[in-house]
């Protein structure tokens, strides 16, 4: 999770969608990030109750890796930038 926490507030351009890392999980069996579009489209988010609330751009959750669990996601190595990647991947081999 130290690792990750310096992600939020990183931003990138991903598929041509500018997109801003919100928050980190720290959810089992692998944290996942919080994704959220940087002036894009925007959505009706509902409240507890699912009433129609307000409108926020769109957020994505992504898991910390990919879906053979292989690598780091796509979109994450992006956000992260090399070194950091370089530097996850060592620590994910152990």
């Amino acid at each position: 999770m130290k690792l990750l926490s310096p992600l939020i507030g990183q931003q990138a351009v991903v598929d041509g969608i500018r997109c801003q890392v919100i928050e980190i999980l720290d959810t089992e069996p692998e944290p996942r990030l919080v994704v959220g579009e940087v002036a894009g489209h925007h959505v009706i988010q509902p409240d507890q109750h699912g009433e129609p609330h307000r409108r926020v751009e769109r957020t994505f959750t992504l898991p910390l890796l990919n879906e053979d669990h292989s690598d780091i996601h796509p979109v994450i190595q992006t956000l992260a930038g090399d070194d950091r990647v370089a530097e996850m991947r060592r620590i994910l081999k152990g």
